[in-house]
């Protein structure tokens, strides 16, 4: 008789939600493999026991934190208990660096063994976290193909699997002919939504005062209370605020596209959709940032490319005539356009790399066995 498996998978984001709805979903025919864990949206769609709801967990920059402080806290103490009384074979961390990490940590004092999937960004920023990394995970499962020599140079296990937006070909699909809209991508987080829309609403202002034919979409996260656009933009007849299950949906609508820098702009690019991407801060979370981060980019799409092939726009410098002026860039000059399209192409084979890869599912086998 095959003995009976436990996972705990553990998701805080909605990128995260999304990449462990896959793994469970690649396990659904298994009737020997339990999965436990906490997720939202996606996740709660798979045939898991949910121990705790992520749907409103996902936040960024010290101050938000802090207030979230209470609920991320009960989230922890839930998980914890969990991971006693359940005794996994194998706990799964995907990303939600900060949270994941003391799950790992106490994982390991118990004698769990544990996978982080998705790399905290140590060559990014705080590279001081490998220490505790050491300690604590049992293997790293990378998604960019420099990060596996970068770990094993620092005497980390791990495994490049390649990124699980290439893992299977949904990007490719054609899901909309029309693409009409001018489209916004806020974020998936509250507290970065709340930042982002009076920005965007400004920008959707300006542009149809210039050109009152165009129509504007602003993308809805599944896990987003939809009153939160009632006021700017529910009463215009040139927005649509779409929510869908399938992101590329929403993307395949648009022909050029405005992105709050994270997964999403690598969705954007793989779709061939010419965009710019932005981001704002609290003043005090943006100066710690600057202190502590290392790379030039905070786009996925220029870190992987080394390079600016989508203009980006941060802090003061995301402003209403910034972002206007670029959107009417890209849509009025063909070269400028294509050449972004051009960046995108080798942005896809960068991470199409399958020299040494390793399907994530053969490393989770591999680690419960």
């Amino acid at each position: 008789m095959t003995k009976t498996k436990k996972i705990i998978i553990v998701a805080g984001e909605e990128s995260g939600d999304m990449y462990a709805a896959n793994i469970i979903k690649n396990f659904s025919k298994r009737k020997e493999i339990i999965f436990y864990g906490m997720g939202s949206s996606k996740v709660k769609e798979t045939n898991i026991e949910i121990l705790v709801d992520s749907s409103e967990l996902s936040v960024l920059g010290l101050i938000e934190i802090i207030k979230m402080y209470p609920r991320l806290l009960y989230a922890l103490r839930t998980m914890k208990k969990s991971i006693s009384s359940i005794r996994p074979d194998l706990l799964i961390l995907i990303d939600y660096q900060e949270f994941n990490m003391k799950l790992a940590r106490y994982a390991k004092s118990i004698g769990i063994k544990v996978l982080f999937y998705i790399s905290p960004q140590v060559w990014a920023w705080r590279e001081n976290r490998i220490k505790n990394i050491k300690n604590y995970i049992d293997e790293m499962a990378v998604i960019f193909p420099f990060e596996e020599k970068y770990y094993k140079n620092l005497g980390v296990k791990a495994t490049y699997v390649g990124h699980p937006l290439l893992n299977n070909n949904d990007y490719k699909k054609v899901l909309n002919q029309k693409k009409e809209y001018i489209g916004f991508f806020p974020g998936s987080r509250l507290n970065e939504i709340k930042k982002h829309l009076p920005l965007i609403n400004q920008i959707i202002e300006h542009l149809h005062n210039k050109f009152p034919k165009e129509n504007f979409l602003i993308s809805s996260s599944n896990n987003i209370n939809k009153k939160i656009f009632d006021s700017d933009f529910y009463k215009k007849k040139y927005v649509n605020v779409v929510s869908s299950k399938n992101i590329y949906e929403t993307i395949d609508m648009c022909k050029i596209a405005v992105a709050a820098s994270g997964t999403i702009t690598l969705q954007i690019a793989l779709k061939k959709i010419p965009m710019c991407v932005f981001y704002r801060l609290s003043n005090i979370t943006y100066l710690i940032a600057k202190i502590l981060v290392k790379t030039k980019f905070i786009s996925l799409v220029n870190i992987v490319l080394n390079k600016e092939a989508v203009k980006e726009f941060v802090q003061k410098d995301a402003s209403c005539k910034s972002i206007s002026d670029e959107l009417i860039k890209i849509k009025e000059d063909n070269h400028y356009r294509n050449k972004i399209i051009s960046d995108y192409e080798i942005l896809e084979k960068k991470l199409s790399d399958d020299s040494s890869k390793e399907n994530i599912i053969d490393v989770i086998e591999r680690l419960i066995k």
